[in-house]
């Protein structure tokens, strides 16, 4: 187990050092000049070939680039062009509103997933049928575009939620220790700010689970089903289990690899989609800075923003391969 972790450390190392050379030349292969974005647009060729030469922009890009790395072995991400401030510090200051989010739509969608999945392979029927219907239908919806209508639908016409941010703008948030305004209000047992910040996640939280239901449903009922129908299965029934403890006791348990695999890709992918879905709900997270970013040509940022993606991709990624070895110890790592 010790040498399978350090592998596959090793393996993340290399994985987040190929994204840091992608990205950092690509980003410096842009038609844009960083010195001018930071100097402003009244500044002189004088006074950006000043700020280039701070910046070290004069340099060949390749020594741009080690010198980067060792800064970045360092965990120093640079400076934001835009707010001067070092990135891991915006980084470090917006993860966990990303985290909130990410984490709460996670776990309402492995629920749905996994109990419309299970209930459809146990009775197929009418509501097995328009579970599918429900499935293509949420998996062909852009988030972006259902986050609008949800915010369309709630805030503007039955004015039932909110319409964006993480508590109403006359309310403080709870003594950060987590930074998750949910468990930092549990331990304050600051009820009053748990609610508002219940109400605040539901529209962004149902906007990012929908579209990954459909695919992790379909997964589900389709490796149920066919756990169903082999002969252990039967074998248990026929040892007087009732259907549905033979299903969760035997079906599902063998049925959970390939159905770990998708949720955790998923998880992934929601992470990333959060940069759309905090932008509409004004979320102060990784998605709206990375958005903020682009659109100022701060470069640092960006691919700051990329790593710290890079690497919970990474992290989920190995979270999943220990979950098959506790699903079932036979499976060996390697």
């Amino acid at each position: 187990m010790v040498k399978y972790l350090l592998r596959r450390i090793a393996m993340m190392l290399v994985v987040l050092i190929g994204i840091t050379f992608i990205v950092f030349f690509v980003t410096n292969l842009l038609p844009a000049n960083p010195a001018r974005v930071a100097a402003g647009p009244s500044a002189s060729n004088e006074e950006v070939a000043m700020i280039a030469e701070k910046m070290g922009l004069n340099k060949p890009l390749p020594i741009r680039y080690l010198i980067y790395l060792g800064d970045l072995l360092h965990l120093d991400m640079g400076k934001s062009i835009l707010s001067k401030q070092p990135v891991l510090k915006e980084v470090s200051a917006r993860i966990a509103a990303t985290l909130e989010l990410t984490l709460a739509a996670t776990t309402v969608y492995i629920i749905v997933s996994l109990s419309l999945g299970i209930y459809c392979a146990r009775h197929p029927g009418w509501i097995d049928s328009l579970t599918r219907m429900f499935c293509v239908g949420s998996s062909a919806i852009p988030p972006y575009w259902l986050a609008l209508l949800l915010q369309l639908v709630f805030y503007y016409y039955l004015g039932l939620l909110p319409s964006g941010g993480r508590l109403p703008a006359n309310l403080s948030p709870p003594e950060a220790v987590t930074g998750l305004y949910i468990l930092d209000s549990i331990l304050a047992g600051n009820w009053e700010t748990l609610k508002h910040a219940l109400i605040h996640l539901v529209l962004p939280t149902v906007s990012l689970a929908l579209g990954n239901i459909g695919l992790t449903t379909r997964v589900v009922r389709t490796q149920v089903t066919q756990e169903m129908s082999q002969d252990y299965v039967r074998t248990a029934k026929a040892k007087g289990l009732t259907d549905k403890v033979a299903v969760r006791r035997h079906a599902v348990k063998n049925a959970m690899n390939p159905i770990v695999t998708t949720i955790g890709i998923q998880t992934g992918y929601m992470m990333v989609g959060t940069i759309m879905i905090e932008t509409i709900f004004r979320w102060p997270g990784l998605g709206s800075y990375a958005i903020t970013s682009i659109q100022n040509l701060d470069f640092p940022a960006i691919t700051g923003i990329a790593i710290v993606m890079a690497l919970s991709f990474s992290v989920i990624n190995l979270l999943v391969d220990l979950i098959y070895m506790l699903l079932n110890p036979r499976v060996r790592l390697t």
